[in-house]
């Protein structure tokens, strides 16, 4: 079961759809299906886009400061997801590309 490898402020990339190799951070775990996901800028956490976990390649990564706050259920805002996810695309710009 893929969920076993889902955990939440890990960054995923989508497959599929119009956001096609988009980086994001689930914020949400639905179910067995589907997760939400932000981007801080064009998805915020005011409205996480669902996705369907099938169209999305779960990286082993994620940021320490958002999973802890996210389980701890402390409040996180859409900058520091924003600066998250800048600070991995600039050290691994070569996992978006062929996923």
């Amino acid at each position: 079961m893929l969920n076993d490898k889902i955990f939440l402020g890990q960054f995923v990339v989508s497959k599929q759809g119009r956001d096609k190799n988009q980086v994001y951070i689930v914020v949400n775990i639905i179910d067995d299906l589907f997760v939400e996901v932000v981007n801080g800028t064009t998805k915020k956490l005011i409205k996480p886009k669902k996705k369907n976990i099938n169209h999305l390649h779960f990286t082993p990564f994620g940021c320490e400061e958002i999973k802890n706050k996210l389980y701890s259920k402390q409040k996180i805002n859409d900058q520091m997801v924003y600066r998250a996810l800048h600070e991995y695309s600039k050290k691994n710009k070569e996992a978006t590309n062929g996923c």
